[in-house]
């Protein structure tokens, strides 16, 4: 009876061992995965904006605000995957990543 109660114990602390070490994984790869995403994005914004500065530069406006308008969806799209990315625990980013509304913030938050 003894070997019976041991081995039931040492099984039950495996299996508590081996969830647990999926469970730190998978959220140490949820955590990875939306970084690698939001810095992928973050860096497209950095890209966009220099092509703004550009195409304001050589007197393009229309080029300009819609660069503008994509970059502003690329800081979205950033934030939104680096807050996972600082606390897995969050859920992925859902569909659709940006709406109108954000951009309608951001552009506020910029402009003022």
């Amino acid at each position: 009876m003894k070997i019976k109660r041991s081995f039931t114990v040492k099984a039950v602390l495996w299996g508590i061992l081996g969830l647990s070490s999926f469970v730190c994984i998978s959220l140490w790869n949820k955590a990875d995965f939306c970084g690698g995403w939001a810095a992928h994005y973050a860096q497209r914004a950095a890209m966009l904006r220099d092509e703004q500065s550009l195409a304001i530069a050589e007197n393009r406006p229309d080029d300009a605000q819609a660069i503008e308008h994509t970059v502003l969806e690329m800081d979205v799209i950033a934030k939104k995957y680096a807050r996972v990315a600082n606390n897995p625990l969050l859920a992925y980013p859902s569909k659709p990543l940006v709406t109108d509304a954000e951009l309608a913030f951001m552009r506020d938050a910029t402009d003022g």
